[in-house]
């Protein structure tokens, strides 16, 4: 797990070429994404995504949101700087609004590592706990439960169409909670990582079929999102992945583009309604017809584009007219 500027020569560059690993994790996308939604606007991320090179040819990514291990926050000073941040206090920022401690955060993650020499603080938690299920399940407050919902399901939405193989780290396919039973375990209890490497509960794991659960809401959802990436030609493996400037900040924007299709990819990273004007889509070269493959929806691009809070499209041209 290293910065964004060494991250690549693990794949192999220059004479390294071929050389090196043919996979790795894109711990760089992972950490863009929750500071993404920490600060409900995609400005670091498309910047910091536009200037990380291309992957050499053979090698993957492998993609995720949450893993067996904590989460260091690789933010380099010179893409936040960039941006008009300052690197340090934005790395502070994210421990403290993924730790709980920020006012209104809806996260529920626990420092791990403080190292107060240099003020790095590293977060452990579980991808339902820091997207927010856990305080809205706390509270009873179904709205934000929903938001809590749809925040995990746009973060799967990303990592299923980044370049890549997608890894769903297990429960999170569920939305598991934080599981702070490794208190009780003497071995285990001077580790808070463990607070997200829980046993499967499979009580919850059963709830995937009733259809009047979260748990159910996310599962399915997500299982449709996987097959939508399966059907989707414009996702091979071939096809190039590129950041693009929406006009708007709370907006991601993704191309990706080969000679089987090119697909384009809008995140809404907020909680209120946004959108992308026509001309900036058209700009991209989408007009005309736009079918999401996520919903099947057919949108027209002669209109902005309208996003619901936490909405992932994506989106292929189906006709100019």
């Amino acid at each position: 797990i290293v910065s964004p500027d060494k991250l690549l020569p693990y794949l192999g560059l220059g004479a390294a070429t071929n050389k090196e690993c043919e996979i790795a994790y894109h711990n760089s996308f992972m950490v863009l994404l929750w500071s993404s939604l920490a600060e409900r606007r995609a400005v670091l991320m498309t910047h910091a995504l536009q200037n990380m090179p291309d992957t050499p040819v053979g090698c993957a990514w492998l993609t995720y949101v949450r893993c067996h291990d904590d989460i260091g926050w690789a933010v380099r000073d010179e893409d936040a700087a960039a941006i008009g941040l300052s690197g340090f206090l934005h790395r502070a920022f994210l421990s403290d609004f993924y730790s709980g401690r920020f006012p209104g955060t809806f996260a529920r993650g626990v420092t791990f590592q403080h190292n107060p020499k240099t003020g790095d603080r590293r977060i452990s938690g579980t991808l339902a706990s820091l997207a927010g299920l856990e305080a809205a399940a706390e509270r009873q407050n179904w709205h934000d439960l929903d938001l809590a919902v749809r925040r995990i399901l746009l973060l799967h939405a990303m990592i299923l169409v980044l370049n890549g193989i997608p890894i769903i780290y297990m429960g999170d396919e569920l939305g598991l909670l934080n599981d702070r039973r490794y208190l009780d375990d003497p071995h285990l209890a001077d580790d808070n990582r463990w607070i997200h490497r829980p046993y499967l509960d499979w009580n919850q794991a059963g709830q995937r079929h009733d259809w009047q659960t979260v748990t159910a809401r996310i599962f399915h959802a997500t299982c449709d999102m996987i097959q939508a990436r399966k059907h989707t030609l414009s996702l091979h493996a071939e096809a190039r992945c590129y950041a693009v400037w929406t006009h708007n900040e709370q907006v991601f924007g993704m191309i990706r583009a080969s000679a089987r299709g090119r697909l384009l990819v809008l995140a809404n990273f907020t909680e209120r309604d946004q959108t992308v004007p026509r001309h900036r889509v058209h700009d991209m070269g989408f007009k005309g017809e736009l079918v999401d493959r996520l919903e099947g929806k057919v949108l027209d691009s002669w209109s902005d584009l309208k996003l619901e809070p936490y909405q992932a499209l994506w989106l292929e041209q189906v006709s100019e007219t």
